[in-house]
């Protein structure tokens, strides 16, 4: 009769726990090891953690950055967990730390080149790092990570030393991802490569690639090189090319290897070559001269 009276008890308890749980949104659930990649009590001398650290996945993610989250989910977001450092001195202000776990070193170098700001200096930290007089973007191996500071004219060496806090935590090495040294060319614009991982030019026949500024004798243009093809995939990506471009003309440079010159109707003239499982593109240009030279130097 008592073990009755007991389970009788414990069932309506149980089930207004379970149900509180499911109330509990997910940013103020534990982080698991995300918690331990923000510095647990202070981000620099004077700023103190404010309140507990929040974290958030692919469903919660928009309550943090909304009209943004659909930006993450392609590069394989994951998770992100977030605190808040409120300084001693001015209760205006704040410095905020996002961590963002992605699917790859890769996916966390894309999100970071696109928030690097071309006017930002190198801090020391990280894989690769860009900052300015309010925020610092970071990444080290599939963590991208944003801190800003807010309500502070002038917090730039706080916001430095936190970003050094934050840095020390990382795990990972400090490198950035091997597929990028195909870029590393003397006519490559440092600081403008950029990873997409899908619909390169927005194009849904093109795959994920890098896109990068650069300039040849004098002429600035673009280049683009896709990542992840094969013989196949590159002959068909290229072909669906050769059909949408203007004043099309194709010629063979050897075995495996072809070369089209045309304009595009949202880039101007392009030329792409193909050979073999490589598929690399200039277009923005205004002189033809080294510009095949530079697409076999990406396909190399």
């Amino acid at each position: 009769m008592r073990s009755d009276l007991f389970r009788a008890s414990v069932r309506p308890l149980c089930a207004a726990l379970f149900l509180l749980t499911l109330l509990v949104p997910f940013s103020s659930q534990a982080g698991g090891d995300m918690e331990e990649l923000l510095p647990p009590v202070s981000c620099g001398a004077g700023w103190k953690m404010e309140g507990k650290p929040l974290f958030y996945d692919r469903d919660t993610l928009s309550d943090r950055v909304d009209g943004e989250a659909e930006l993450y989910f392609p590069y394989g977001f994951e998770r992100m967990a977030a605190a808040r450092y409120a300084s001693g001195k001015n209760p205006e202000a704040g410095i905020d730390v996002e961590i963002y776990r992605m699917g790859s070193l890769l996916d966390a170098y894309g999100m970071y080149a696109n928030y690097r700001q071309k006017e930002g200096s190198t801090l020391r930290v990280g894989a690769e790092s860009n900052l300015s007089p309010s925020q610092l973007f970071l990444y080290q191996g599939r963590l991208f990570v944003h801190i800003q500071v807010t309500g502070a004219d002038d917090a730039g060496a706080a916001l430095a030393e936190c970003g050094r806090g934050v840095a020390s935590l990382l795990p990972g090495a400090k490198s950035g991802p091997p597929e990028l040294s195909a870029l590393d060319r003397p006519e490559v614009v440092k600081g403008s490569e950029r990873y997409l991982p899908q619909s390169l030019l927005g194009y849904d026949f093109l795959n994920m690639g890098f896109m990068a500024d650069a300039v040849v004798g004098g002429t600035n243009l673009q280049v683009f090189l896709l990542l992840g093809t094969t013989a196949e995939s590159a002959s068909a990506a290229f072909d669906r090319f050769r059909s949408q471009v203007a004043q099309g003309k194709v010629g063979a440079g050897g075995k495996d290897v072809a070369l089209l010159e045309g304009v595009d109707s949202l880039y101007g003239p392009v030329m792409i070559l193909r050979k073999g499982s490589c598929l690399a593109g200039a277009l923005k240009f205004s002189g033809k001269e080294g510009v095949r030279t530079l697409l076999d130097s990406l396909c190399r």
